[in-house]
């Protein structure tokens, strides 16, 4: 009985994993430049390389196998010693890697797997002449290191494979046959002998078992790492020997007693594949490789030198993860509801039961927001790729400094968050940050820096970008922003509203646009897409020092701790991550004064606070007793007056139509338990316009 594995249904998996491995890749070169003599790190870029080559192999990628064979072996000189690593081969490695990265995402599009478009075989065939001018140049090995065996381009040379496939690889989704197929491409498969004495009998097989061998002469000028490329992806029971067909009798021997089915009846299959016992020694080594050929055949290791197992992770869907949220907030919804309807009834044994449960979903829906929640240190990882090309391209000298890399935020938060990132980024590399010659000139070192920072506060994540380059110029900003009737000349603005200016559509003093960026070109798309993701951007800035762009988003977009209110009949939301505390406002706090905006003295502090009934419902009457809610956010504080308070509850956030896209206070909406739909307060910008009324009264009364 013959059946065959959908190897087409796994390719997925490998475009997947042949993404994560040229970042891999490129993250190393970067290390590499700083540090040519990090073995390690050098060793790693070897296996990524290694690994991306293999597993196209066992797909039958043979455009993206034939190239890496080239990148591999140049890598493999550079770590042998053969050849030095310097910023030109830096930079060819990069290329490479860009060039992988193409074939990847065109085959993954539906592209030829063995031949590519004119435009990318001419580049693809410039890169290999420039790997192979490496290779024709490369410094032979000194003679006093160990004699090894190492088979160049030119030669052929017959070998011996013994193969032991292990009980679970059918199990385990690997098909055997692409081995084969793949072997073919750089060499001749000259006999293949099936080994079946592990079959049992009828009554006794296991049809999901694996019970199969062979016995392999195969000719190639790859020599002994090409043979260990194919086995490779083998499972961990899985045992592949290898044996030059010049070895010693006593290299013949050891292998014929290593087979499971003793030294006679090995010797029989030996000679069937056409490899007798040899009558002279020679020299060449048996290789014996259990599970993966590479790393313990040729005894490399990964940098940790431990085995992850296999169970540790699991791959999901990200739309699974996407649907189980909905899920969870629509289970959150429905217990409200029941909560509500206990609390109608009045019924204790009911209202005991809602509260449990009520706490299990609560956990429920921390561990599902948890699943989505990643490092943003992959996000920061990508531009160091960007500062080194772009500093290169622009005579700089600039050093990227990250921290804050294992901060977890939401997955669809990281997702969008790359885009205004990298607008900031290379904002700050082309306008914020002077030549060398102009800082030297301006007493600074020649080498400016760029530091990315994120960190937890209250409930959010913060996102620096920051430079020691020039800074923001106050007078020309006001200047433009005047030329172009954004402001007028009789007002008076700080420097925090100068600054906010280059946020202005179409808003730019720079004297020429680059292709790069533009100080303030596109900066209004920056803060909107940061405004969608109800997050906020604040911009700090100290002429010739430097500037800093302080992002902050909420750790998640799905669903939130809330803090319900009640004003003028309605119920609303101010997420619990903002609540600093409650008061009860006494009668006579306010006077007869019924305005919008008021000014409260918290134990001797001076508050600004806004009424929401004020906002939302004018023509409602003042209550006999209002409350104020503290709210703090990025440093400042304010007060939101509302008539009743209704306490915790868990808010699942809906999004908004268009309609009220312009309403400066409103960020989402809930469902409540009964039915009813509560707005969620958008508390960043509440606090914004409120501060700003208030130092606008000040002016005023000044």
């Amino acid at each position: 009985m013959a059946f065959e594995l959908d190897l087409d249904a796994s390719r997925g998996i490998f475009f997947t994993e042949a993404r994560q491995l040229l970042a891999e890749v490129e993250s190393y070169v970067l290390q590499l430049e700083q540090n040519p003599n990090d073995t390690e790190v050098l060793n790693a870029a070897f296996r990524a390389a290694h690994t991306i080559k293999g597993s196209a192999g066992v797909f039958g990628l043979l455009v993206i196998t034939h190239f890496v064979h080239d990148l591999e072996t140049v890598l493999d000189r550079v770590r042998n010693s053969e050849i030095g690593f310097d910023a030109n081969m830096s930079t060819l490695v990069l290329e490479c890697r860009d060039h992988i990265s193409e074939l990847v995402d065109c085959i993954e599009a539906g592209g030829d797997a063995e031949q590519v478009s004119p435009d990318m075989a001419t580049a693809q065939a410039g890169l290999t002449a420039r790997l192979k001018a490496y290779l024709l140049h490369e410094e032979h090995p000194s003679s006093s290191k160990p004699v090894k065996i190492v088979e160049t381009d030119s030669s052929r040379q017959t070998w011996h494979v013994s193969v032991r496939l292990g009980r679970s690889t059918l199990c385990d989704g690997f098909d055997p046959a692409p081995i084969f197929s793949y072997m073919e491409t750089y060499g001749e498969l000259q006999a293949v002998v099936p080994v079946l004495d592990a079959l049992p009998s009828f009554a006794d097989l296991d049809a999901e078992s694996c019970y199969l061998g062979f016995e392999l002469r195969f000719v190639t000028d790859k020599g002994q790492p090409g043979i260990e490329d194919a086995f490779e992806f083998l499972t961990e029971e899985s045992k592949v020997r290898i044996l030059a067909h010049n070895c010693t009798p006593e290299q013949w021997d050891a292998l014929a007693n290593a087979l499971p089915e003793g030294a006679g009846r090995a010797a029989e299959l030996l000679q069937e594949a056409g490899f007798p016992r040899p009558q002279e020694e020679l020299l060449p080594e048996v290789i014996e490789a259990t599970g993966n050929a590479v790393a313990t055949a040729s005894g490399k290791s990964r940098p940790t030198g431990k085995a992850t197992p296999s169970s540790s992770f699991i791959r999901v869907p990200s739309d699974k993860l996407d649907a189980l949220i909905n899920l969870v907030g629509e289970l959150v919804i429905a217990n409200a509801g029941t909560v509500e309807q206990a609390k109608h009834l009045n019924h204790t044994a009911m209202l005991e039961s809602t509260s449990a449960v009520a706490g299990l979903i609560e956990e429920i829906r921390d561990g599902a927001l948890g699943l989505r929640m990643v490092q943003i240190g992959e996000t920061f990882q990508r531009f160091q790729r960007v500062v080194r090309d772009t500093a290169m391209g622009l005579g700089k000298q600039i050093q990227l400094e990250i921290s804050g890399e294992d901060t977890e935020l939401d997955k669809s938060v990281v997702e969008k968050i790359g885009d205004p990132l990298m607008h900031l980024v290379r904002n700050a590399l082309d306008h914020g940050l002077e030549t060398p010659e102009e800082r030297v000139a301006a007493g600074k070192p020649a080498t400016g820096r760029l530091q990315l920072n994120a960190y937890h506060d209250s409930g959010h994540i913060v996102i620096e970008v920051n430079d020691d380059g020039r800074g923001l110029a106050r007078e020309k900003i006001l200047k433009k922003a005047i030329e172009k009737g954004i402001v007028s000349p009789e007002q008076v603005l700080s420097d925090a509203e100068v600054n906010m200016l280059i946020f202005a559509p179409g808003f730019s003093t720079a004297d020429k646009v680059t292709d790069i960026s533009g100080r303030g070109v596109g900066m209004d798309v920056v803060k909107r897409n940061i405004e969608a993701l109800r997050g906020s951007v604040q911009v700090r800035s100290r002429t010739g020092q430097g500037c800093t762009f302080e992002i902050r988003l909420p750790l998640t977009l799905a669903i939130i701790d809330g803090f319900m209110i009640g004003v003028g009949g309605s119920v609303y939301v101010i997420p619990l991550s903002y609540v600093r505390e409650c008061l009860e406002l006494p009668v006579d706090a306010l006077g007869t004064d019924d305005r919008m905006d008021i000014h409260y003295d918290l134990r001797g502090e001076f508050l600004p606070a806004v009424r929401l009934r004020k906002v939302f419902h004018p023509n409602a009457k003042r209550p006999k007793r209002e409350n104020i809610i503290v709210v703090s956010f990025g440093g400042m504080k304010a007060g939101i007056v509302a008539d009743q308070l209704h306490g915790e509850s868990q808010t699942v956030i809906k999004p908004l139509g268009n309609l009220f896209e312009q309403n400066r206070a409103i960020s989402g909406a809930t469902i409540m338990g009964n039915g009813d739909v509560a707005l969620i307060i958008d508390v960043p910008k509440l606090i914004t316009e409120v501060s700003s009324i208030s130092a606008s009264l000040e002016q005023a009364n000044a």
